[in-house]
């Protein structure tokens, strides 16, 4: 079975986290979308997206299903379930098909609809849908990743509550640690690092290699991707991987794409003085919106970096690509490419952030191909008006 993942009309409103990725590539949980897929089904997966991030032909589907929608098994079933020239809605918008048509091919319209029903999956619509729903499929992935799998266990210097809902990978260096599984799961993937003396509580996923800082504090609907390092207080924050918050500092309903420093003692708000609802910035409304949500705090795209002691105003958006340093408040929205602070920006210039880039994923022992730093040009081209 081939399942083909496309990206959708509203691509642009996951912006700044779809520059460099397809839709089908974004994490949250315990994985991205396309491993969902994957491990749900069994089925071999493709994506469609945008040209530049094409990276294979488009092959025949079995059923083409919207890469931002985060299932249940409902979903999974109905989707299954379509027949040729049948496809999945809901409220209008269709969710998947069957066949191999490109997503906009206008044969679609002439498909027979099949409205979805008891269902309760989750669109990741907006940027910051990926923590507000990151809850959902943090209980949804640990279902599915632990069936049939034998944990480890922790060794007596940790203390344990709920230890029932707790699943630890091979390798796993873990002494002196406290973990609260009552109000979720937690999921330490294989090689991972937990300091003594850090607090964890469900649901939670640490991923593969990453590191947590001795005293760290971590809350629940919190997913640490791989290779990540992080210390001080985190709450409901989704980091994709290979990302670093090593230090004291504050996050908090917050995203942070692969390849981003955040400097020790930086703070981001969450939650503006009034209590009123909080308003961010829409790559595909040109201007800023109301999210609807009284908690939102940074959402930072790939290879950006701030300085030590670093303060960010309530649900600020940040591009790829950039640096922030400077004492006070930076805008609530730094276009990708832009270097500076609350004294002002000037363009990044694309020749130092390809070095930062390649200096970087040395560290790790990988090597920037040339394919990534043929996309990265193209997203400082498509972003120049944006820095004007």
């Amino acid at each position: 079975m081939h399942i083909r993942l496309f990206d959708g009309p509203d691509r642009d409103l996951l912006l700044p986290f779809v520059y460099l990725r397809p839709v089908a590539d974004l994490f949250m949980g315990m994985m991205t979308f396309k491993d969902r897929w994957s491990l749900l089904t069994g089925a071999h997966m493709s994506v469609e997206t945008v040209p530049y991030l094409q990276s294979e032909d488009e092959k025949d589907a079995d059923f083409s299903v919207l890469a931002s929608c985060l299932p249940d098994s409902v979903f999974v079933d109905a989707v299954l379930s379509l027949k040729p020239n049948e496809k999945l809605m809901h409220q209008g918008q269709m969710l998947a098909f069957h066949g191999s048509f490109h997503s906009q091919d206008l044969a679609l319209k002439n498909y027979n609809p099949v409205v979805l029903s008891g269902s309760d999956f989750k669109l990741i619509k907006h940027s910051w849908d990926l923590f507000t729903h990151n809850g959902f499929a943090l209980k949804q992935d640990y279902e599915s990743l632990t069936r049939g799998a034998i944990t480890a266990f922790a060794s007596e210097t940790n203390t344990l509550l709920g230890e029932q809902n707790l699943f630890i990978g091979a390798d796993v260096d873990m002494e002196g640690v406290f973990l609260n599984t009552i109000s979720g799961p937690i999921y330490i993937d294989d090689g991972a690092t937990i300091m003594e003396g850090s607090m964890l509580r469900g649901p939670l996923y640490v991923g593969k290699n990453t590191v947590v800082k001795m005293g760290s504090k971590i809350y629940g609907n919190t997913s640490l991707g791989p290779e990540v390092k992080v210390g001080g207080e985190l709450s409901n924050v989704v980091f994709f991987g290979f990302s670093n918050k090593g230090h004291d500092g504050f996050l908090g309903n917050a995203v942070i794409g692969k390849w981003c420093n955040i400097g020790a003692a930086t703070d981001a708000s969450n939650l503006k003085n009034d209590y009123g609802d909080v308003k961010a910035w829409s790559y595909a409304k040109k201007g800023f919106v109301d999210t609807g949500l009284q908690f939102c705090g940074l959402l930072m795209g790939d290879h950006s970096q701030c300085a030590i002691h670093t303060t960010f105003n309530t649900a600020t958006t940040i591009g790829i690509g950039c640096n922030i340093f400077g004492n006070g408040f930076p805008r609530t929205f730094i276009p990708s490419f832009s270097r500076g602070g609350a004294q002002g920006f000037v363009e990044n210039k694309l020749e130092k952030v390809l070095k930062t880039v390649q200096l970087m994923m040395s560290r790790r022992n990988m090597n920037l191909e040339a394919a990534y730093q043929n996309q990265i040009q193209e997203v400082f081209h498509q972003t120049t008006s944006l820095r004007k």
